[in-house]
């Protein structure tokens, strides 16, 4: 929690046990009267306040990246107020305390892992890194952009690739590379300070990794693998390898941080930063 909070009483209060958020009196106990969608509400999964981001990951975003790296394309996003810790849950401390790690660096370890573990597969790994500020398409990855200053990216559309844009993409071979790349995207997202956060998110930003893969095919590389190994191999695995004929598997993962919804009335922007809220409303 941010100062702000800490120095405020909690009025909201997780049933972890019914996967519930209920709103309570300034001293923590039940409200007299409960109304559902206005002090109840009830979710598919919820986490409590001393819940970490590696449970996080692993109750929501671990099946969606061996999806991944399976061959199908995946999702994770954070969505909600702002100051309410989506950009730690998802880049972790980020550039302050880099030993942190969110939900980016928890897959991309996820990504590398299972490579590492199918012999039978070679794998090419690209990454990009754009935000939108202001209805505007930035690539982070540029070298040289200043905070909030990066190239902007027209969106474009085609009948085979459908809605895309042309960011720079760096290629990552391994856990290391991909979180230098996104520190240094990290470092020309934009912020800003409100009376809410002091280091608030003006921009959602898109990080992105591209995973290809094909069945390998030279002798000296299947002699690797023992007959133990691929007697004892999955059904799953077995029938991904086989029906493959040579074929290269492409999918993406887009991991997400939206700015966060704010309230003029709350965060006293005035000015650009007033501007700023009203772009990220919009969504």
């Amino acid at each position: 929690m941010n100062n702000k909070e800490s120095e405020g009483r909690r009025v909201w209060r997780v049933l972890q046990k019914f996967n519930s958020i209920t709103q309570t009196t300034p001293d923590g106990k039940p409200l007299p009267d409960r109304a559902n969608g206005r002090t109840f509400f009830t979710f598919d999964k919820t986490f409590g306040e001393d819940s970490t981001t590696t449970q996080i990951y692993n109750d929501v975003a671990k099946k969606i990246v061996s999806s991944a790296v399976s061959g199908l394309n995946g999702t994770i996003f954070a969505y909600g107020q702002t100051s309410s810790g989506k950009t730690f849950t998802m880049l972790g401390g980020g550039l302050r305390q880099p030993e942190v790690h969110g939900i980016i660096q928890m897959a991309g370890k996820d990504i590398f892992s299972q490579i590492a573990a199918n012999p039978y597969r070679v794998f090419l790994l690209r990454v990009s890194f754009i935000e939108i500020y202001n209805e505007e398409v930035r690539d982070l990855l540029i070298s040289g952009a200043a905070q909030g200053s990066g190239a902007v990216l027209a969106i474009r559309e085609d009948p085979r690739h459908g809605v895309f844009v042309n960011a720079n993409e760096t290629f990552v071979t391994d856990l290391e590379t991909l979180i230098s790349v996104m520190s240094a995207g990290e470092k020309n997202r934009a912020v800003g300070s409100t009376a809410m956060n002091e280091r608030s998110s003006r921009s959602h930003t898109i990080f992105r990794i591209t995973l290809e893969s094909r069945k390998r095919k030279t002798a000296s590389d299947e002699d690797e693998v023992s007959d133990y190994e691929d007697e004892n191999k999955s059904d799953q695995t077995r029938l991904q390898d086989d029906d493959d004929d040579g074929a290269v598997r492409v999918s993406t993962l887009n991991l997400v941080d939206l700015a966060g919804s704010e309230s003029v009335r709350h965060t006293g922007a005035t000015g650009e930063r007033q501007k700023e809220g009203g772009r990220i409303n919009q969504r």
